[in-house]
């Protein structure tokens, strides 16, 4: 079978049937019955039957490991299961790729960006699909740019379609991808994650999206760990749990806190924990001086000192992610920088790491983690010379695997075997370790870029926590979100960046008023600057 990954064995009135899916009689375009999917060591998805109708936002939700990408990749025929079928209009399919399911109506955005790096943004958005003359022995480029233009402009997204794809920020690769979705006029349109790198003005434009294609007579399946999106939109909410379904619940049934309970099987309480005293009067681990990525930001000052957590907000394109991109050597900077008083210019992050500054990259797939090689490999890669033994000859494997294990247990990951490579994980269990394998590294800098993404509400709270923890013992911390609640709940202060420069800072007392999250929007936004100055 090629194309597909093979286990090893062990409230709406139905829409006319769309072209591509013939709807069932009720209505139901594509639906799983009894799907068991079995992995080496663990089963993933235990005996699960789902429908997804015509009309219909079907948000499904669950902590890391639950079985959401799994099911997803099932219904989208990444995945075979072990047992159990799929249907597409009520009748029984075999998906033997991705193609296949295309071909049958089912479309699917990943929660890992698949984009080609060496293709430009319209070629990616119609792979597959390329508008073609001469019986196809030449592309239509001028059509074809203007086709994926106007699907990226559905979505908000102004994103040049002859750029590069290697070129794209996280947010805006996300876009693309989205686009290639809709590209395919897919019937059933499944998205795992959308939001996890949007911010707040780019997430309000792709729900309104979804209703949109809802009210077409498609079927939206959403999956998110942003329960406040889920119950803002959500037609139909399914819950799994440890593989199986364990509820669901009809738009209006349930909020955020029952949701959440729902999932972990219990009653959650604040996920904050409580803010440290930052230390004020101690010389900064971290200066920024008139530092700035070239190119993408410029002029930000900015100390962080031992035990201050320094929440970095603005919309997509305010320049976060390329400012500490710069920091670490990944980019080129401006301005200066200094590490511990001394001035600095790293080259590369594992300059960076040897001088005590550590990067969690938004981007695990790409810049965060290995995801052909093992869990204990990527654990252990940037504090590899510890276990060097003979001179490097050998490697010390007994205590890479002691070093992992630690780590699975402190950040509850659900790793049954370590060995495998760490791609087999869930996007969250994936997520704690590349935070948890910079940890090991021992920094005294830490900056982490959106550290909840694909995190579930669960685990949010004790990566949260290891966060606090982390400070309390004096590491100077730097966290980029586009949560607002997160970037809030977390950091003593928080500094604005629209535009590539400091718009304004939020100190821990402005945290404390209720207008705080309006307030960082406007500063985000240009709104109201005047206002802001003189508060």
């Amino acid at each position: 079978m090629t194309g597909a990954s093979q286990p090893n064995p062990p409230g709406r009135a139905a829409a006319p049937a769309p072209a591509g899916v013939a709807a069932a009689p009720s209505g139901v375009l594509l639906a799983a019955r009894g799907v068991t999917v079995e992995y080496p060591g663990v089963r993933a998805l235990d005996d699960v039957s789902i429908e997804f109708r015509a009309g219909e936002i079907h948000a499904v939700v669950g902590e890391n490991g639950a079985g959401k990408s799994t099911l997803m990749k099932v219904l989208s025929g990444l995945v075979r299961p072990t047992t159990g079928s799929v249907e597409v209009g009520g009748r029984r399919a075999q998906f033997s790729g991705p193609s296949d399911a295309i071909r049958a109506g089912v479309a699917m955005v990943h929660q890992e960006l698949n984009l080609v790096p060496a293709l430009d943004v319209a070629e990616n958005v119609l792979l597959g699909r390329e508008e073609v003359m001469a019986f196809g022995l030449a592309i239509r480029r001028g059509a074809q740019r203007a086709r994926a233009k106007a699907l990226l402009a559905m979505l908000g997204a102004d994103i040049d379609p002859a750029r590069s794809a290697e070129d794209l920020s996280i947010a805006e690769a996300q876009f693309v991808e989205i686009a290639k979705c809709l590209a395919s006029d897919a019937r059933v349109l499944i998205f795992d994650e959308p939001t996890a790198v949007l911010g707040e003005r780019e997430t309000t434009r792709l729900l309104a999206l979804f209703r949109r294609l809802r009210d077409e007579g498609r079927a939206i399946v959403f999956i998110s760990h942003h329960l406040d999106e889920v119950v803002a939109v959500a037609d139909r909410t399914t819950v799994l749990r440890d593989g199986r379904l364990v509820q669901e619940f009809a738009r209006g049934a349930a909020d955020e806190d029952a949701l959440a309970a729902a999932m972990v099987g219990r009653e959650l309480g604040s996920i904050y924990p409580e803010k440290g005293v930052a230390v004020t009067d101690a010389a900064p681990a971290i200066e920024l001086v008139g530092f700035g990525a070239t190119g993408r930001s410029r002029g930000i000052s900015l100390a962080v000192r031992p035990g201050e957590i320094v929440g970095l907000a603005g919309l997509v394109g305010s320049g976060r992610t390329e400012t500490a991109e710069a920091i670490v050597g990944l980019r080129r900077s401006t301005g200066s920088l200094r590490v511990g008083g001394r001035d600095v210019r790293f080259t590369s992050p594992a300059a960076a790491r040897a001088a005590g500054v550590a990067y969690v990259s938004e981007d695990r797939k790409g810049r965060g983690l290995h995801v052909t090689m093992s869990s204990i490999e990527n654990m252990t890669m940037p504090s590899l010379d510890r276990y060097a033994r003979l001179g490097g000859i050998s490697i010390d494997g007994s205590g890479e695997r002691a070093t992992t294990d630690r780590w699975i247990r402190d950040f509850a990951i659900r790793c049954a075997r370590p060995e495998l490579p760490i791609s087999s994980l869930s996007g969250g269990n994936q997520q704690k370790f590349a935070l948890a394998r910079w940890l090991e590294a021992g920094p005294r800098v830490l900056i982490v870029d959106e550290p909840t993404r694909g995190v579930d509400v669960g685990a949010k709270g004790e990566i949260y926590r290891i966060i606090a923890d982390l400070a309390r013992r004096g590491l100077a911390c730097i966290v980029i979100s586009s949560e607002l609640p997160e970037v809030i709940g977390l950091s003593h202060r928080v500094v604005v960046l629209r535009g590539g420069e400091v718009a304004g800072e939020l100190p821990r007392e402005r945290l404390l008023r209720e207008d705080c999250e309006e307030r960082i929007v406007r500063l985000a936004s240009g709104l109201s600057e005047e206002k802001e100055r003189d508060a």
